[in-house]
């Protein structure tokens, strides 16, 4: 994780970036957050970008933190592009937002997404069919393109199975590190049917064809 969008309320965002500033273990002095009380513009994306190229002073990691609640330019998000996809190896960049409609597709696919705004409580019949449902597409299904036919029938559909499959992803990971690359490309797919319009049986059969 480098360059990370934290979706969800203003309180949930904050808490999500400081649980993650806890996990890599990055101090106070190592943890530059921006915000700002009218949409984010060139000015302040050319000082974060300062930031983000100096070394870590006290711990192995930096993070820089953009509350972008009240939005960002288009302007700003093309000068942030570069940055984003190739951000130094010491950093992690957070964007906070409580919404995706303001942020550039090109934006969304360099970043992983972390969605605090739809996570549902699994039942554990649920929970077993959908951990089930995730080994099959990494490493047994027949036929991907079935199953992205059977949940591809509607944008709300398909958003469900993949917030489902995100979480079981996200539970596998706890012992299953070789999960990363498959939980990125469920984040980004998600991402790509929620923010565009974009054919959703299409999007879910490139996935589920590229998870193995």
């Amino acid at each position: 994780m480098q360059s990370v969008i934290i979706l969800g309320t203003t309180e949930k965002t904050r808490e999500k970036a400081n649980q993650i500033l806890s996990e890599y273990k990055i101090s106070n002095f190592d943890a530059s957050v921006f915000s700002s009380d009218k949409a984010i513009g060139i000015p302040e994306v050319r000082l974060l970008q300062k930031n983000i190229f100096l070394k870590p002073f006290a711990s192995e990691k930096k993070a820089v933190v953009l509350e972008c609640f009240c939005g960002v330019t288009v302007d700003a998000q093309n000068a942030f592009l570069k940055v984003l996809e190739e951000p130094p190896t010491d950093t992690i960049i957070m964007l906070l937002a409580t919404s995706l409609d303001f942020i550039l597709p090109t934006v969304l696919s360099r970043c992983n997404l972390i969605d605090l705004t739809s996570r549902i409580q699994q039942l554990p019949k649920q929970r077993k069919e959908n951990l089930e449902l995730l080994e099959s597409l990494v490493f047994s299904a027949e036929n991907p393109l079935l199953i992205a036919q059977n949940y591809g029938k509607s944008k709300e559909s398909a958003l469900k199975i993949l917030e489902e499959l995100i979480t079981a992803a996200e539970e596998k990971m706890q012992t299953d590190h070789s999960l990363a690359k498959t939980l990125k490309e469920l984040q980004k797919t998600y991402t790509i049917i929620k923010s565009t319009n974009v054919n959703v049986r299409f999007a879910l059969e490139n996935l589920f064809l590229n998870l193995k």
